[in-house]
């Protein structure tokens, strides 16, 4: 099946780091937020945990049945002293990955990628 031009296909992709330091990798997510480029869903100082999404604003002209709305670009999560991002596409992984590994003071560590074909995942 060819794709439509400026399209990749859907594949869960997902990117594993390992968290050196949890409250420098929170303030992080935090000012995400506060820049409106996050959204925490969860979040357990206590227990080093947190879960949310990567967001941003529909692109100028695309049809988005709520005014003033947000595109999901992708998920993070943290537990276990793991960091895993999530997106739907190997592209859409490589630009968070892009944001991620730019956090200052190396508060993380890439460890591993898994892409998963959802058609493979169906037999």
């Amino acid at each position: 099946m060819k794709l439509p031009k400026g399209t990749e296909p859907f594949v869960f992709s997902y990117a594993h780091y390992r968290v050196i330091e949890h409250e420098k990798l929170f303030l992080f997510f935090k000012e995400a937020e506060k820049a409106g480029l996050f959204v925490i869903d969860n979040f357990k100082a206590k227990s080093s945990k947190m879960s949310g999404a990567f967001v941003r604003d529909y692109p100028k002209g695309h049809w988005n049945a709520i005014m003033g709305g947000k595109q999901v670009l992708g998920g993070a999560e943290i537990k276990d002293g793991e960091l895993i991002i999530d997106a739907k596409s190997k592209g859409g992984l490589k630009v968070l990955r892009s944001i991620i590994e730019n956090i200052p003071d190396e508060c993380i560590e890439f460890e591993s990628e898994e892409f998963q074909d959802p058609m493979e995942m169906l037999k």
